[in-house]
């Protein structure tokens, strides 16, 4: 217990020096001030080697390997120089994210540019909880690499700081940096598809027309045929010109659809993938639809627009 009690200190003393040290921003250019640099696994193997060919070199007085073992190690400062080159000076920016559902892979889009002149090899970027991707800026200038986190919750997702790493050009040590370049992204809840409800009646004159028994609306008056219900008969115009007459009803279809999170079954999860999915089932059917929440109310409406304005509103209810 005591030891991940220590983990998450340190971690967080560690964000915070971050965030001393890498300020947030949308765009950051790579310098000495934010590139770290470590030797890595291999790095040490020679370095160990180097200490070996000194210490054999001084203890046979042998001028050969001292020459070998001083050519290994201006190998290696000068790959320290490389290695901290092929970051400095790139430049990266947040260019654009993509909504996602709950369960799919959020894309965020992050855009490399190298400064003119030679190009840079090897240079990966990603989220550890995502794939890493490589970045191409050797023959061209700029590249835009496409990242995916997993969502894993209906909101605002919020990757955290970005790794942006280097072994080039031999291996022998790693240059790397985490940058927090104020990525989010919306994640719309998980669809849970069930058919669309049935257009609704109303008493109002838009809509197709109807005419159901029983119905109370009122429409207009027409000549008697048979089987009109006998109640409707108008008697009085019936005694004065001897033709029968009939009321007639009828309802309208309220065209538009209305989905309402207090008219779906379920816990409060459950009930938004439901709404979401019927969402996403009117706006293939090219049906209009309207949206009521608590507080909330989205007018009825049709298009890719109108969807993402309801898709968010679900994302984002009481978040």
């Amino acid at each position: 217990m005591s030891d991940i009690t220590d983990q998450s200190f340190l971690s967080r003393r560690f964000g915070l020096w971050l965030d001393r040290r890498v300020p947030p921003t949308q765009r950051i250019t790579l310098s000495q001030k934010n590139v770290f640099i470590f030797p890595t696994q291999t790095g040490f193997v020679f370095s160990g080697l180097l200490i070996l060919l000194i210490l054999g070199a001084i203890n046979y007085q042998n001028s050969l390997v001292y020459g070998v073992a001083f050519l290994l190690g201006s190998m290696f400062l000068v790959a320290i120089l490389y290695t901290f080159r092929n970051l400095s000076g790139l430049t990266l920016e947040l260019v654009g994210t993509r909504a996602g559902f709950v369960g799919e892979d959020i894309e965020f889009e992050v855009r490399v540019v190298r400064p003119q002149g030679r190009g840079r090899e090897g240079v990966q970027l990603g989220w550890p909880q995502g794939i890493k991707q490589w970045a191409e800026v050797y023959e061209q200038e700029a590249d835009t690499a496409r990242l995916y986190v997993r969502g894993t919750e209906r909101g605002w997702l919020n990757p955290g700081r970005l790794l942006i790493e280097t072994y080039y050009p031999l291996g022998l040590l790693r240059a790397w940096t985490w940058v927090d370049l104020n990525a989010r992204a919306i994640v719309y809840p998980r669809p849970i598809f069930q058919d669309v409800p049935l257009a609704e009646h109303g008493r109002r004159d838009e809509g197709q027309l109807i005419d159901p028994l029983g119905s109370d609306d009122f429409v207009d008056i027409k000549t008697y045929v048979q089987g009109d219900p006998v109640k409707h008969i108008l008697w009085r115009s019936f005694a004065r010109s001897d033709e029968l007459m009939v009321k007639r009803y009828a309802s309208y279809v309220e065209p538009r659809l209305w989905f309402d999170l207090e008219r779906v079954a379920g816990q409060l999860e459950e009930r938004l993938s439901r709404l979401t999915g019927l969402a996403l089932q009117a706006t293939r059917n090219e049906r209009e639809f309207g949206l009521r929440l608590p507080n909330t109310k989205i007018p009825p409406g049709i298009g890719d627009g109108h969807l993402e304005q309801v898709l968010r509103e679900l994302a984002l209810y009481g978040r």
